[in-house]
């Protein structure tokens, strides 16, 4: 009559003292395992690639009828300095362009160091700085090496893949094929095989082409954005470093595009590029 009662207390006082240290909860999943299955397919050609990339740099570029954006370049000297860099020069243009050959860029602002105004200044007629627009919308300075022409000077070669989200892209690097010509880039690029169009480029020269002046320039970094169906221009940037140094200039300067502000084909009329004070193709403003 006892022996039940005392039993029941005694598991109830287990439970509710548990017993100090660690608790290993019971593995009651099941895991299994598949061999491995060897896919055997052709792999697509460095060839084949380029050919794609051309095709996909030039529908990328049939497709844009016309299009605007806004345009701000920088310069900054001392960059190689102890102390933080200074802004030299900063020029913001908003630019419209339209097929065939109509383009106009507006100069919304400039900034200069007081000392580059004064030399500019001083200049007959001198706009020291400026930028020069073109019509095309072929991003040359994207895809250079890439153009079909451009096989006859390059040699190219595969140097890796990589998975970003659900996009393959390739990287490839570019090189001379003759050593003569100085102004002649090495240069990787990553290709975005959705649309076989260039998304970002490293450049480097591998001698300066003025070396009296440019000790030589470190890689300028290219890159490319998306702007609804478009891969669009974001920034263009580079350093060059000087073969001696200028009195309160430094001994190099980076140099930076950036571009934003997009909308394309929106129908930009002709009458913005006609009419009094308006430039002709290839003219800033």
């Amino acid at each position: 009559m006892i022996a039940i009662p005392l039993l029941a207390f005694l598991f109830a006082a287990a439970a509710a003292e548990p017993t100090p240290g660690p608790t290993v909860a019971r593995e009651d999943t099941m895991s299994t395992e598949v061999a491995p299955l060897l896919v055997k397919a052709p792999r697509v050609t460095l060839e084949e690639i380029l050919d794609r990339v051309a095709r996909g740099e030039a529908r990328r570029d049939s497709m844009i009828q016309d299009q605007s954006f806004r345009l701000t370049m920088r310069i900054m000297r001392n960059v190689m300095a102890k102390t933080p860099p200074i802004l030299m020069q900063e020029s913001v243009y908003q630019v419209y362009k339209k097929r065939p050959d109509k383009v106009r860029a507006v100069k919304l602002r400039e900034w200069k160091e007081k000392q580059l105004q004064k030399k500019e200044d001083q200049k007959e007629g001198g706009s020291g700085g400026n930028l020069d627009f073109d019509a095309d919308f072929g991003e040359e300075i994207v895809n250079f090496a890439f153009q079909p022409r451009a096989r006859r000077e390059f040699r190219y070669s595969i140097a890796g893949r990589d998975i970003v989200g659900n996009h393959l892209i390739y990287r490839i690097e570019f090189h001379p094929k003759s050593p003569l010509d100085p102004t002649n880039p090495s240069g990787l690029v990553w290709v975005d095989t959705n649309d076989f169009v260039i998304v970002r480029q490293e450049i480097r020269l591998d001698r300066s082409p003025i070396p009296a002046i440019i000790k030589g320039f470190d890689h300028m970094v290219v890159e490319r954005q998306r702007d609804g169906d478009l891969w669009v221009l974001k920034r263009v940037l580079m350093r060059a470093e000087l073969t001696f140094s200028i009195p309160k200039f430094g001994k190099a300067f980076d140099f930076a595009l950036l571009f934003d502000d997009y909308a394309t084909n929106h129908g930009i009329p002709d009458s913005l590029f006609t009419g009094p004070g308006k430039k002709p193709a290839g003219a800033g403003e």
